[in-house]
């Protein structure tokens, strides 16, 4: 069963483009024949599905069990609290940010007192690593491999933004040394900078806190402040990188 999961886990992460099974097993350090086993044991359950180009992406009995999730769902009765308190203080925007695969989504949105808001996110909305504060942040919990292939999967649209692998971690780096992502002017939007704290949410779930103010009334004493307190937050929810 545990193997399973991983799969469907692994499967997920690749949704949107779908997944190979040689990429199954190269990923997951399987061999073929287990692999196709449970896979196709996925497909007659319909918690994958397979297309006629041999791609496997969640099938209707996955969508289906999200979609019976609580709502608000236990993430944002856990969050929400915390993310209000945040704006409140800061008068500023604070976005939740998680992972999923080479993305990050923005799982929800609060938005502070300021009377300009930086609303650069929507809540549902997938942002590729490292494109914005949050998936930046993400970047720091993640290994120099781990980087590399999602670069490599997503070269192109890396491409676009104008970012090379040495870039991607160089970003990485920059975080895990400082303990924070700190952004000004990037990613097309000027004027805008933003503060990001990642945590680790079990075995394999990441995400991020972030925050996005005008880069006008972001010097070195509010970043100090907006950081201390996110970080507190973050250990009152007994989380950290």
């Amino acid at each position: 069963m545990r193997r399973a999961l991983q799969l469907l886990r692994r499967v997920a992460k690749s949704n949107d483009r779908g997944v190979r099974l040689a990429q199954l097993v190269r990923d997951e350090g399987l061999d073929r024949a287990t692999t196709y086993r449970l896979m196709s044991c996925l497909v007659e359950e319909q918690f994958v599905d397979r297309d006629s180009e041999h791609l496997y992406r969640l099938g209707p009995e996955a969508v289906l069990l999200g979609s019976l999730l609580p709502q608000p769902t236990p993430l944002l009765r856990r969050f929400v609290p915390v993310m209000k308190r945040i704006g409140r203080i800061a008068g500023d925007t604070v976005f939740l940010m998680m992972r999923q695969g080479d993305f990050v989504y923005c799982a929800h949105r609060e938005e502070g007192h300021s009377p300009i808001k930086i609303l650069t996110t929507s809540i549902g909305q997938r942002r590729l690593l490292g494109t914005g504060t949050g998936g930046t942040a993400v970047l720091g919990l993640m290994d120099e491999a781990e980087v590399a292939g999602t670069f490599a999967r997503n070269s192109t649209a890396y491409a676009e933004h104008r970012i090379s692998l040495d870039r991607l971690q160089a970003l990485g780096t920059a975080v895990r040394e400082q303990g924070c992502a700190l952004v000004f002017d990037s990613f097309g939007e000027t004027g805008v900078a933003g503060l990001g704290i990642a945590f680790r949410m079990g075995k394999h779930g990441m995400g991020a806190i972030s925050v996005a103010t005008l880069t006008a009334r972001f010097g070195f004493e509010r970043q100090h402040r907006v950081r201390q307190l996110v970080e507190t937050e973050l250990r009152g929810l007994g989380l950290h990188a």
